[in-house]
């Protein structure tokens, strides 16, 4: 069985303005078993090739399918947890409540949660191992419980696609390696993007790494080496220096 690209984007560039473009011809193909990992300075465009994914942005030149479709109209099967989430963490909202709010999207104004919902809710949170704290404030939970009712919030859609920016930037080591190996159960059903700083974290867990800094290279994890991430990426000084493996394919 041929296994499809569930994301297929073709000579894409993006500019906020004319004259700086952010992206520049872009071409990258994720599929279904992918755990996706994108690097890069800070400014290189990772951001915003996940708001192009989502259908938030459209690009200026270039084509994107997500799941053989425009990415608006696949949004339902794309789960999202962003860089920061508007949340008031004094704002006396249940950690049900915020699962919840994943498919605020699919009911009409006034449309009350039934039964599946719920249901729902309970799976994902229960999936993250929070079921017990259901009812607990949002802001009584450690950095990484609410990290995990995100990612909860994120998976009720049953996503077969889940899409992380900088999702570890305000939690502990202890939760930092239960969110990894959550992430690993996860895309056994999923294709699971996540943009990350913490490079000497990021190779040991996903299985493909994409560096962006306006221009894109993508590589599986054994193909890289400290001298082309320098040389030929210009990453910032602070992603080296973790004895990273990469190196360039010839079609590059």
């Amino acid at each position: 069985m041929i296994n499809k690209p569930i994301i297929t984007i073709k000579n894409l560039s993006f500019a906020y303005q004319k004259e700086n473009k952010i992206l520049k011809n872009i071409n990258l193909e994720v599929f279904e078993n992918d755990f996706l990992g994108i690097i890069g300075p800070n400014g290189g465009g990772k951001t915003t090739l996940l708001k192009i994914v989502l259908g938030l942005l459209k690009p200026d030149k270039g084509s994107i399918l997500v799941f053989n479709k425009k990415p608006k109209k696949v949004r339902d099967f794309v789960g999202y947890v962003p860089q920061f989430l508007k949340i008031d963490l004094d704002c006396p909202v249940s950690v049900l409540d915020i699962v919840l709010m994943g498919i605020l999207s699919k009911k009409s104004i006034f449309q009350k949660y039934n039964k599946e919902d719920l249901k729902l809710a309970k799976q994902a949170l229960k999936f993250v191992d929070l079921w017990k704290l259901k009812d607990k404030q949002i802001g009584e939970l450690s950095g990484g419980q609410r990290q995990r009712v995100y990612i909860a919030r994120a998976l009720i859609r049953d996503p077969k696609l889940l899409i992380l920016d900088e999702p570890t930037a305000s939690i502990d080591e202890k939760s930092e390696k239960e969110f990894w190996e959550l992430l690993k159960d996860i895309n056994k059903n999923s294709a699971v993007i996540i943009v990350s700083h913490d490079i000497g974290v990021i190779f040991k867990h996903v299985n493909k790494v994409a560096c962006l800094n306006k221009r894109l290279y993508c590589h599986s994890t054994n193909e890289m080496t400290n001298e082309m991430l320098d040389k030929t990426y210009k990453c910032d000084i602070e992603l080296l220096g973790h004895g990273l493996p990469h190196r360039v394919l010839k079609k590059h």
